[in-house]
């Protein structure tokens, strides 16, 4: 365990603002990215720094519902955002709706399923690729979007990064969007 991590964030924020360390007066979004340790106590002083105005949006990643709960229990500002494993094997419907239910976005982590080849050869999405001239991984990453969760594929290779991008002149309808390949893996 560094030093950050085993005496928690309240310790950081004191010796130095979050802020001053990465050398910018805002953060557009600061998680917790996981419910260990003194969380809450975390997730207080991140509150101060969103009511101090160094942080536009703070947010939660890899909690469950009943962490969640808790945390909405306590606190005075609600998390903005999810960051959560979504993806067409791992579409997580009851956690969206909770989440919708209590204002938080989903930001979807592994989006393209690990790079699981299978899921980028699931007829769905090469039946939408054709109609669309698109690759799957297109077509699964503006399925996510339409379904309201913040995308933000990642890959070394330029030739994905430019892909991954070019996924906004085309729009899925309700219907292409809905059917499931969720499978139990």
């Amino acid at each position: 365990r560094d030093s950050s991590t085993s005496r928690g964030l309240g310790d950081v924020y004191k010796r130095q603002p979050l802020t001053i360390e990465m050398q910018t007066a805002l953060l557009d979004l600061l998680l917790i990215h996981q419910s260990a340790g003194k969380y809450a106590a975390g997730y207080r002083q991140m509150e101060k720094a969103y009511k101090a105005g160094k942080v536009r949006a703070i947010g939660l990643s890899n909690f469950n519902k009943a962490q969640i709960e808790e945390l909405l229990s306590l606190c005075e500002v609600n998390p903005t955002v999810l960051q959560t494993e979504l993806h067409p094997y791992h579409q997580e419907p009851e956690m969206k709706a909770f989440l919708k239910e209590n204002g938080i976005v989903p930001q979807a982590w592994y989006t393209l399923g690990h790079g699981d080849k299978a899921l980028f050869q699931e007829s769905l999405f090469a039946q939408l690729g054709e109609k669309y001239g698109k690759y799957a991984p297109q077509i699964i990453l503006r399925r996510n979007i339409r379904s309201s969760s913040i995308v933000i594929p990642g890959s070394k290779n330029p030739e994905h990064i430019k892909a991954n991008f070019d996924r906004f002149d085309f729009a899925l309808t309700d219907a292409e969007t809905v059917p499931s390949v969720d499978e139990q893996k």
